[in-house]
């Protein structure tokens, strides 16, 4: 089974694949394709190779699951617009619906169940927490 968990931070959209196999090991399918970032929201072109970009790596692994940690849409702490953008870009993938997943659920189930797989870089952390829950919910 395959997973793609996301997390989006400002203009930037943190990607994590895992794939675990029958014997429950994990396989990181990520490469080199850590993070998308667009820089300006209103070049039609930057944004139209985002969307190819990302749908190209969905295609490539060819997921079972795509989840995007979900974002505060009001208050304080609220998310830009701007992210709500690319959120709604990741959503036009048509192979596999795209969930969204809460923080407090991916809390709830960290304290019952360890976090095994091994990253690379801090920031990823999210995304890799969200894809090993995908795979083991």
């Amino acid at each position: 089974m395959k997973a793609i968990g996301i997390e989006i931070d400002k203009k930037r959209a943190i990607c994590f694949a895992l794939e675990k196999d029958n014997q429950g090991t994990y396989i990181n399918l990520t490469g080199k394709f850590k993070y998308l970032k667009i820089q300006d929201d209103h070049d039609n072109g930057e944004i139209k190779d985002f969307q190819s970009t990302i749908h190209t790596f969905f295609h490539n692994i060819n997921p079972d699951s795509i989840a995007i940690i979900t974002r505060q849409t009001k208050g304080k702490f609220a998310s830009s617009p701007f992210s709500f953008k690319l959120e709604g870009l990741i959503q036009c993938y048509y192979n596999v619906d795209i969930e969204f997943i809460s923080p407090q659920t991916l809390t709830a189930f960290y304290k019952k169940n360890p976090m095994t797989v091994p990253f690379d870089n801090n920031y990823q952390e999210n995304a890799v927490r969200l894809a090993n829950y995908l795979l083991n919910r």
